[in-house]
């Protein structure tokens, strides 16, 4: 049996994220509710780590 199709998701640093991220989860409810993403979370980025969100392609 097939599986459903999955819509692909693009990435994308946070527009209104400020300062390092730690915490996964703060990333994830700042992306949905401030940018309208379908998630986002914490990914190294240079020495640190950035919020990132993952928008439907």
């Amino acid at each position: 049996m097939a599986k459903p199709a999955e819509a692909a998701l693009c990435e994308r640093r946070s527009k209104t994220w400020t300062g390092p991220c730690f915490v996964t989860e703060d990333c994830d409810k700042q992306c949905r509710e401030r940018e309208g993403a379908s998630s986002g979370a914490c990914h190294r980025d240079g020495l640190g780590f950035a919020c990132f969100c993952f928008f439907n392609c």
